[in-house]
């Protein structure tokens, strides 16, 4: 159940395309996340494992689940190139009858996917042809696609983006607030020390800040400053300031107040929490809706969704806040 084994899967799938045919094909057996059969057996017996086997998913689910998951769709591009990948994948089946039904299969769902019926093409055979209109949950028009991918919008936050070149604002404010300011990594030190970070730049200030502290850098952000020169990571420590500065987030920087950097730090530091554990649940809400597509599963994705932009929203105005505030900082 988790990546490695889809990964697995899907590879076995592609294998066994060519060698389907009526009577004869494969299903899929997904294991809990983190487990494998013996774990499984150990904690559930038998029973648990027979259980995953009933519930083994069929060929053209995994198909399915690969082409779909997490993927946006928002475009006529975008839509192409999914009936694309399923009309080339549905190409390799060599016996022709069985051929025909996958492909009519995938296509009964990329029109429930989309939420309507397309409008029948000129062309002669073509593979998006459309049946008569659907019924049913998913054939409402607009309904289906927001229940299957998240929103553009959603994808491109700094909440879900993964490490890039650039260093997340809001990571790089929480490191810069602690480098600053060390007397908060007194006041937090478990947190800190436990802090999970994407950007490899920031881990590695975040690795020599703690390691500083642990040899008696104490509250002297000087000491803390020569700690990670000598690390070699003087370069990085000036990229994150100047982010924060072009970003105006004066609170994390040391001329400011201890107490306005510590409410910046604890907002932070819960959003970024927050944000995670919110990253972590709409993963598994996309998957459980991709696999199993119910009106419960679609409205535990919107939940995740909604909790999402509420931690944006309170985000942006934190991120504003030191725009305009006109504060006094510590050399006012």
């Amino acid at each position: 159940g988790d990546q490695a084994g889809l990964k697995a899967a899907w590879r076995v799938a592609d294998m066994a395309l060519p060698m389907v045919e009526p009577g004869k094909t494969a299903r899929f057996a997904l294991l809990p996340e983190g487990k494998d059969p013996d774990d499984l057996v150990k904690a559930e017996g038998p029973e648990g494992f027979r259980k995953v086997l009933a519930d083994a998913r069929p060929l053209a689910d995994l198909l399915w689940l690969r082409e779909t998951a997490g993927g946006l769709f928002d475009t006529p591009e975008r839509k192409a190139e999914l009936e694309k990948g399923l009309r080339e994948l549905t190409g390799r089946i060599k016996d022709e009858s069985l051929r025909f039904h996958y492909q009519q299969e995938m296509r009964e769902r990329v029109q429930a996917f989309f939420g309507r019926t397309r409008e029948k093409p000129r062309g002669k055979g073509d593979w998006s042809k459309p049946d008569k209109a659907q019924g049913g949950q998913f054939a409402k028009p607009g309904a289906a696609a927001s229940r299957f991918a998240v929103s553009e919008s959603l994808a491109r936050s700094a909440l879900v983006k993964r490490a890039g070149g650039i260093m997340p604002l809001r990571e790089t404010a929480i490191v810069a607030a602690l480098v600053n300011h060390p007397e908060l990594v007194e006041e937090n030190f478990d947190h800190c020390e436990m802090l999970e970070l994407s950007h490899p730049d920031l881990r590695l200030l975040h690795t020599a800040l703690i390691d500083a502290m642990a040899h008696g850098a104490g509250n002297d952000r000087r000491a803390v400053l020569e700690a990670i020169e000598r690390a070699g990571h003087k370069e990085r420590w000036e990229r994150a300031v100047a982010l924060i500065r072009r970003a105006r987030l004066w609170p994390v920087l040391e001329d400011a107040a201890l107490e306005d950097a510590r409410d910046a730090f604890a907002q932070a530091l819960h959003l970024h929490r927050s944000a995670g554990t919110l990253h972590k649940e709409l993963k598994a809400a996309e998957m459980a809706l991709a696999t199993e597509p119910t009106d419960e599963n679609y409205r535990h994705l919107v939940e995740i969704q909604t909790q999402f932009r509420d931690v944006q929203a309170t985000e942006a105005l934190i991120e504003g806040f030191g725009i305009s505030s006109g504060r006094a900082g510590r050399g006012s």
